[in-house]
């Protein structure tokens, strides 16, 4: 894989002993005469910190995801690496890390179906290897096969998965809808059953009980998460009694006055249940759920520099993990839902532009050959593979890059740059890119295409945007409007640091 020189370079040319890792458990378009008065009233202009305190624009440019995800993909599943096997039961399965032997479970096999599947490949024992993490005896994912228990987030995030992947391959299928169904209906009784109050660490189906190892362990804010699996499983078999539980979820989590931040994929979903359920007119906040996503001050939202490197917008693991550490995974998974998130409410759009920016070119930092040997534990490794852990401080380095427990390198947080490959298309300059909202929205597939552009520099600047057939319409979803177009094309103004949320209608 090419090294992509950074712009530095270029510019002087833990769990318990029960537990053995974490792994485990767009002004439209007017006339062009409009352009030529605006680019002299706003030819220059100086960056304003959002809300969220990210940089405009970050130092370095954001990565090649596509050639990152082609190298991912081509080595883990080249059979001669070993990471691509066949279990007793007959399931394709995947290791958590590069350097592991064992199931990495639904929690990595289902990034891995999953970007290939927006790959338009797909894994060809998908259905086999869906249904072995179904469990028969409780009637719903978990992230073992044959496991009895699972920790509220996992959960979440399995299932969440679990039913993207029924929407993408098996939508028409009635045994795999049944299955949603059968699922859905297990969580919401074991969400009635714990009153809806998630503050425990998971829950055990064999004894039909919540459990709890450490207080350490607690998971408020998986009723976020919950929501959003509730809204899907709705979406996908028209049952209004999931509906109405993600509406009571919803409004569970956004009434924490303090952020309930445990582990970030649960308040990621929480910002796509909310958008969309306000958008269908249900009285929530999304803002204030983007809000919990983006917070610096407890902890969750790394900010600033590491040795002179920014980590701006690199998400920490569970909140009672110590200080100054972030992981890839949790960094890349909040974009999969943010992004959509834009569609339904478009003023979030320039908070999650700037951390779809900033997490596009951080992310560098996970991987080996943007960081000296002696920053990482690793560097001899395969360099398309993220280390799994970046922390301010550690072996007198900083940042350095490094594992959790024994391994090393991530397969399961890995996957998501094949996600982020068909999310993310360049505009000819690096910085300014233009992100899918309908990629991974799994809840709506079959809407219009929508599109996120942000410009990040202090000059205005131009996008064309071609559309499908001549006929097309293009709309600013900001303002509510239809913007001029011309033979199939669009042209956008992107005025300094503006971003643009547009949706191209038939």
């Amino acid at each position: 894989m090419n090294v992509e020189k950074t712009a530095r370079e270029k510019s002087e040319l833990t769990g318990g002993d029960w537990l053995s890792s974490r792994r485990e458990f767009v002004a439209g378009f007017a006339a062009l005469g409009f352009f030529a008065c605006a680019e002299k009233e706003i030819a220059w202009a100086e960056a304003t910190p959002g809300w969220s305190g990210l940089p405009a624009r970050p130092e370095e440019r954001p990565l090649d995801f596509h050639a990152l995800a082609n190298a991912f993909d081509a080595w883990v599943m080249d059979p001669a690496h070993g990471l691509n096997t066949i279990a007793k039961d007959g399931r394709q399965v995947f290791p958590s890390a590069l350097q592991g032997e064992q199931d990495g479970g639904l929690t990595t096999y289902a990034p891995m179906a999953l970007g290939k599947e927006l790959r338009g490949e797909g894994l060809d024992g998908l259905a086999t290897s869906l249904k072995g993490y179904f469990s028969e005896p409780y009637g719903l994912f978990l992230d073992g096969a044959g496991a009895t228990l699972c920790e509220y987030w996992y959960l979440m995030n399995v299932t969440a998965m679990a039913y993207g992947l029924i929407r993408l391959r098996f939508v028409k299928d009635p045994e795999w809808l049944a299955r949603v169904e059968k699922s859905a209906t297990r969580l919401k009784d074991m969400a009635q059953q714990i009153h809806y109050d998630f503050n425990s660490q998971g829950y055990d189906f064999a004894k039909a009980a919540a459990f709890t190892r450490q207080d350490i362990y607690r998971q408020p804010d998986a009723v976020g998460g919950y929501s959003y699996v509730m809204l899907l499983a709705w979406k996908l078999t028209g049952k209004e009694t999931f509906l109405a539980e993600a509406k009571i979820a919803i409004d569970r989590y956004l009434d924490f006055a303090a952020n309930p931040w445990y582990e970030i994929p649960s308040g990621a979903m929480a910002v796509l249940a909310a958008a969309r359920l306000e958008a269908m007119g249900h009285p929530t906040n999304a803002e204030k759920a983007l809000r919990f996503v983006l917070d610096a001050k407890i902890g969750l939202m790394a900010t600033g520099r590491w040795g002179g490197r920014e980590v701006n917008g690199l998400m920490a693991g569970f909140c009672t993990e110590p200080a100054g550490q972030t992981y890839s995974m949790e960094s890349m998974v909040t974009l999969p839902y943010l992004l959509p998130a834009v569609r339904f409410r478009p003023e979030l759009a320039g908070e999650v532009a700037r951390l779809a920016l900033n997490v596009s070119a951080n992310m560098r930092l996970f991987y080996p050959e943007y960081l000296p040997h002696e920053n990482q534990s690793r560097p001899e490794l395969p360099p398309m593979f993220p280390y799994e852990r970046l922390s301010r401080e550690e072996k007198g380095h900083s940042p350095y890059a490094t594992g959790d427990f024994a391994a090393h390198r991530s397969i399961y947080g890995g996957a998501y740059a094949m996600w982020l490959d068909k999310m993310i298309q360049t505009q000819g300059d690096p910085w300014l890119l233009r992100w899918d909202l309908g990629k991974t929205d799994f809840m709506e597939p079959d809407l219009p295409p929508a599109f996120l552009y942000y410009n990040p520099w202090p000059e205005a600047k131009r996008v064309t945007v071609a559309m499908p057939n001549k006929e097309d319409r293009l709309y600013d979803l900001m303002r509510k409007k239809p913007l001029q177009t011309h033979a199939g094309t669009g042209e956008l103004i992107l005025r300094p640091f503006e971003a643009k949320a547009v949706e191209i209608r038939s």
